[in-house]
């Protein structure tokens, strides 16, 4: 291949990476922010719910539903900063 061929290649290959790159953090958005609302709903009927063992399971689901936010987060960030 020639220079300006080769070129060319890796001109569409960086593009295609950054596409892929950029959807990738739509996705990750449009998932933190549906965790984010989970997130909300589980601490609302965490408040309205009256058995014991029941805010307790909504308790630990909560507790796994901002760990994994806070996954996301750092994802985002890490993306978004290379």
């Amino acid at each position: 291949m020639k220079r300006k061929k080769l070129l060319e290649t890796l001109t569409d290959l960086l593009g295609k990476e950054e596409r892929r790159k950029r959807r990738h953090q739509a996705e990750l958005k449009k998932l933190l922010k549906k965790l984010k609302e989970k997130e909300a709903q589980l601490e609302e009927k965490m408040l309205m719910e009256q058995g014991r063992q029941k805010r307790k399971r909504l308790s630990k689901e909560l507790e796994i539903v901002k760990a994994q936010y806070a996954k996301g987060l750092k994802t985002l960030h890490t993306l978004e900063t290379s």
